[in-house]
């Protein structure tokens, strides 16, 4: 291998590696750039009770089996207003049942990954039963996830999110560093 060729191979994962690091040096587990995107936002939530077991695989995303992919049953279904056209795909979100202390567990929230798209029903209106309608911020839970932070019966719940960015090693998947590899030579 030449000397080009080598520092390019061994040179390029290192300063990817420092750029994603630099990038993540304050003290905040968030980054400043857009401390608003962090904020507890309004929205509504429902549930789903898969009776089949193949309701539980596939979604919008396309990650296949959750249970097989990780995911298990902390997985969320957004609304159009949401969902950006899915690339709010694999983001991760905390919601807390909030307002009607009758069916919230007080003091819980979870954590779930979007994995799904609620689709309109415009046979309905976005107030009449079109819960993932727009403009409506809205939430379809396992019905496991739920009843972590409500009681069941509640069914709509008023609902408070924020989206949360999760600190990750950065690994540079071995396809990657075969490709500069290739592309070296």
């Amino acid at each position: 291998m030449s000397p080009p060729a080598l520092a390019l191979f061994v040179l390029l994962p290192l300063a990817l590696a420092s750029t994603a690091l630099s990038h993540s040096h304050s003290s905040s587990p968030f980054p400043t750039a857009s401390p608003s995107l962090y904020d507890w936002n309004s929205a509504r939530a429902t549930y789903y009770a898969a009776v089949d077991p193949r309701d539980k695989v596939g979604g919008a995303c396309g990650y296949g089996d959750l249970e097989k992919a990780g995911y298990g049953l902390a997985t969320v279904g957004l609304s159009e207003a949401l969902f950006e056209r899915g690339q709010i795909c694999g983001a991760c979100f905390e919601v807390r049942c909030v307002e009607d202390m009758r069916w919230c567990i007080p003091g819980t929230s979870i954590i779930v990954t979007a994995t799904n798209f609620c689709p309109p029903n415009y046979g309905f209106t976005a107030e009449g039963g079109g819960h993932c309608n727009s403009p409506n911020k809205h939430l379809v839970l396992p019905i496991e996830a739920f009843e972590k932070i409500a009681i069941w019966k509640a069914g709509n719940m008023a609902v408070q999110y924020r989206r949360l960015v999760l600190r990750l090693p950065i690994l540079l998947p071995s396809t990657l560093l075969f490709h500069i590899f290739i592309f070296v030579f």
